[in-house]
This record gives structure tokens, sequence and C-alpha cells, in this order.
């Protein structure tokens, strides 16, 4: 119909027409004709004086009129794509100083979203709504606990858009975080198990070099319950001399005050033996030469410590496993979720969810306190048994 190839008023009164590319055929017929695929932008007009000229960035007609009623209508909000929205959060993130491992888990989660409303034909975050987010998850085939946190990501997004006026609601705060979830099992190393990795550092590589690496980078684990990044960049200033006992510097509590654990013996020789990283006597890192990306370097961290756990036969080993072990040592020893708190630096709260399992150390440490009781226990006429 003619009146089709007529340029088009929106439900806001914006004019929609194509500007023709060079290629077009129809180029010659003038912004008016709409029958093609070029590039949709928009007029705006008051008392005949043009007071807007924006491209849409779509060549879709459908979406044409939904941005144009966003562009004129005050109640439509602002017009922020999806795509525009995740980018502008990362680099909120970025300036804020998150870990890049953070930044990461971020861009993943919220790269699928974008993907997703592109494919539903949701151009902003004013139509994204709980039951497209419904829909989103589904799709994902997420265990529950990493869907939980990828949830928890999408709330955090939205807020910050939120904040901005980009959308009036949060849709992901309408869908209920998953709940009664089964922790992932984590068991602590046995000292079987420790023996066997430990060998196992004998036997990788080509070179005595990576073995000296990897049996010193085991043992920090071992003694620290420091994470992989902390210590694939661990400096050798962190390591200090106080009186008789060597230390190793954490970190820094928001107090200000440093926090120190001592280095036994075998850790400390352990890393004096680690030969210089890529023969770079003067670098200030015990697994670092100081050069690249922090991230790769931890890559090649990573697959060093892949091939020693491979070694060791060891099922299910992996780095973090190390941090259950000292903590549930140190709690069946008596310590109390603050002392191991302060160890790992998490939260007491944190240290019960997830580090409190009971263990034989813990029942032993029962029993003790419990003899200790049944000692001052004395027996008074026939069964009656107090307190002395």
């Amino acid at each position: 119909m003619a009146g089709e190839e007529q340029m088009i008023k929106s439900e806001a009164m914006l004019t929609i027409w194509r500007r023709h590319t060079p290629q077009c055929p129809h180029r010659r017929k003038g912004r008016e004709y709409l029958k093609c695929d070029c590039p949709l932008w928009a007029d705006g007009y008051v008392n005949g004086k043009r007071t807007l000229r924006q491209s849409l960035k779509t060549c879709d007609m459908a979406r044409a009129r939904k941005k144009a009623v966003a562009l004129e209508s005050p109640d439509a909000g602002v017009f922020k794509p999806v795509p525009d929205a995740v980018k502008s959060f990362l680099e909120h993130c970025k300036s804020e100083g998150l870990q890049d491992s953070t930044i990461r888990k971020y861009r993943n989660a919220l790269d699928k979203l974008a993907e997703f409303c592109k494919t539903e034909e949701i151009d902003s975050l004013q139509e994204l709504r709980a039951e497209n987010l419904d829909q989103f998850r589904a799709g994902r085939g997420l265990a529950q606990i990493t869907a939980g946190k990828e949830l928890e990501i999408l709330r955090l997004f939205l807020t910050f858009c939120m904040n901005r006026d980009w959308t009036k609601e949060n849709a992901a705060k309408k869908i209920k975080l998953p709940r009664n979830i089964k922790a992932n099992e984590v068991v602590p190393y046995t000292p079987a198990e420790m023996t066997a990795i430990l060998r196992a550092c004998n036997r990788i590589g080509k070179q005595q070099y990576e073995r000296l690496r990897a049996r010193a980078m085991i043992l920090t684990f071992r003694c620290t319950a420091l994470r992989i990044g902390d210590v694939s960049t661990l400096a050798r200033d962190r390591i200090s001399r106080d009186g008789d006992t060597w230390r190793i510097f954490i970190r820094t509590e928001k107090s200000g005050q440093p926090v120190f654990l001592p280095v036994p013996p075998d850790l400390k020789e352990a890393l004096d033996r680690v030969p210089p990283p890529m023969s770079t006597v003067e670098s200030r890192y015990f697994f670092w030469n100081g050069t690249g990306k922090v991230e790769t370097h931890k890559g090649h961290m990573h697959r060093l410590l892949q091939a020693v756990f491979k070694a060791s036969g060891v099922k299910g080993a992996h780095a973090h496993r190390f941090r259950h072990t000292l903590a549930t040592e140190l709690l069946g020893r008596g310590a109390s979720f603050e002392d191991v708190a302060d160890v790992l630096g998490n939260s007491p709260e944190i240290v019960r969810k997830h580090y409190g399992k009971w263990s034989a150390a813990r029942q032993m440490r029962i029993d003790e306190l419990m003899n200790h009781v049944h000692i001052d226990l004395v027996q008074v006429e026939g069964d009656t048994v107090v307190l002395q």
C-alpha cells in the first residue's frame, strides 16, 4: 500500500524515517520509503521547528516504534539498551576497585542476559520483567547454588540501574532465592593425601625448577590457607623475622592492624629453595617475575597445581580444600569460630556455615573436656552423683 511507503508517526508523534545507505537500491526514492532494511531514524518537531533528530539504532520497525515512544514520553522513562547498561555497570565495578575475578563473574552472567534480551527482542531495561528473568534462568540450566549466585548478580545489576533511573523496578527481587540448598561437600585432606600431594611435587615437570616451586606452593597453601591468587603473587617482603620466629603477613584488618601467621621450618626452607622466577633474580615475588597480567600468571599456577593433583592420585583435590583442612584442624584443637575467622579472613558466621562441620578431632576434644568434668565427680549416698 502506498501509505506504508510514507514516513510514519509513532505514538509519541515522532516521525520515523529510513536513512538509506549508499548501497540501497531504493535510495533515490527518498527517506519516506520504508520497505528496505536501512537504519531507522526519528525526527521531532514543535511548532514547525525541529527539536530532535536521532538514530534509533535499529532497522526493525517494531523496535523503532518502541524506542520512539521512550524518547518522547516522560512516563516511559529513559530508554537504556540492555548491553549499554551492562557495559556501564561493569565499568562502575572496575572504578570501584573490584577484583578482576569478581568482574569476570559479573560479565559472564550479564553478557548471557544481554544475549537473551537480544533474542527475545527486549531492547531496553524498561521492558525487562520478572517473567523474562524466569525464562532466562530456566534456559541457563545451572545448579541451584550457581543459579542463586547468578540471581544475586542480577539483583545487584538492576539495583544499579534503578539508582540511575534506567528502570523503575528491580524485577530480579520478585524472584525468590533458592532455599535449603545442600552445600557442596568439601572434606579436608587427610595426612595420607597430604603426603601423596607433596610426593607428587617431585614427579612433575622436566626440571627441578618446577618441582621446587610446586612444593613451596603446596606448603604455603597448607600452612596459611591463602587463596591461589595470593599465593601466586606472594611477595618476599611478606616474610619477616620476629625474634626467633619467622612470620608471614596475611592481610590488614579494617582497623589497620596487620595479621601475621608463624612460618614453620618446612615452609621457610621450601621458600628459601625456590629459584628466582624466570631467572629474574631481582624479582620481589617468590613465584612471579612481576611482568604480564596477574590473571595470566594465576592461570599458569593453576595448571601447575592441577599437574600436581593429577600426579598425586588424590580424588577431588583442589586449592580451596587447604582452607577447609586448616579450618577443621583449628576447630578440632579448640579454636573458636572467631579465631578461625581471623586466620582465614572471613567472618565468624561464614566460618560456622562453611567450615564448622563436625569432625573426629572436635569429637575427641569434647570427650577430653567431658573426661575432665568426670574426674571432678564424686559419688555420695548410693547412686546419687554430684559435682564436688
